[in-house]
């Protein structure tokens, strides 16, 4: 019985690249300050332009607003549901309150009103190895999730970004989430069961694929390519 050379060399590849990778980690930092530290993330502007919230902007189907779109190194990306929001530093009562360190419009999930009402939405072009935001006034009812396109990566409420997460309006702080190797980041949730969940300067890194993983398929390559090479050598002789 002959054995297939170019399916088992294709099985060596397959194999070579599968060893190559680490185990997945998706992993977060909690950080003081209220921007990102990583080197190289790019920051996504929410304006400063004031903002009219007493209705949905930009009517999507399916009852999300478009918030914001955009693009940056290569990345783009487009937020749907929740509302930006420019405030003075005194709080909206019963809807939302500006994240300590913010400046300018922010970015707002909740229940009420229409203009707010979540889960937000933060879709990318293209996978990041990346993305952090200011988390204001963390509450147990904001929750925070990471996707690999539908898979998902890592889920957090706001005891990840202080405890107690009693909504204190005077706490905020920088969560900073980091994909594992060979996972990316495609999109990101905000959702929050009440009034709400208050985040600004969003920031991201795009993924990249990683220098182990060119090598390893360049070399299965090449012995795809010997395997080819020995077999039409054996035919002809």
């Amino acid at each position: 019985m002959k054995t297939n050379r170019n399916v088992l060399a294709a099985a060596i590849v397959t194999t070579l690249l599968t060893s190559s990778l680490p185990a997945h980690a998706f992993s977060t930092l909690v950080s003081f300050g209220s921007l990102s530290s990583q080197v190289g993330a790019l920051n996504i502007d929410f304006g400063s332009s004031p903002v009219d919230n007493s209705s949905p902007v930009g009517g999507v189907a399916g009852g999300f607003d478009l918030v914001l779109s955009g693009a940056g190194g290569g990345v783009s990306y487009d937020y749907h549901g929740g509302a930006l929001y420019n405030i003075s530093t005194s709080p909206i009562s019963g809807t939302t309150a500006r994240p300590p360190g913010s400046t300018g419009n922010f970015y707002s999930v909740g229940n009420s009103p229409l203009a707010q009402t979540g889960p937000g939405e933060v879709q990318f072009s293209s996978g990041l190895k990346y993305f952090g935001f200011l988390w204001g006034s963390p509450d147990t009812y904001n929750t925070v999730s990471y996707f690999n396109g539908s898979t998902l990566l890592g889920s957090f409420n706001g005891t990840a970004a202080y405890g107690p997460s009693n909504g204190d309006q005077s706490i905020g702080r920088y969560f900073n989430a980091f994909a594992g190797a060979g996972e990316q980041i495609t999109r990101i949730t905000f959702s929050s069961t009440t009034n709400a969940f208050e985040t600004d300067n969003h920031a991201y890194i795009a993924a990249i694929p990683e220098p182990e993983t060119y090598a390893m398929l360049l070399a299965g390559l090449g012995l795809m390519g010997f395997v080819a090479r020995r077999r039409k050598a054996m035919s002809i002789a």
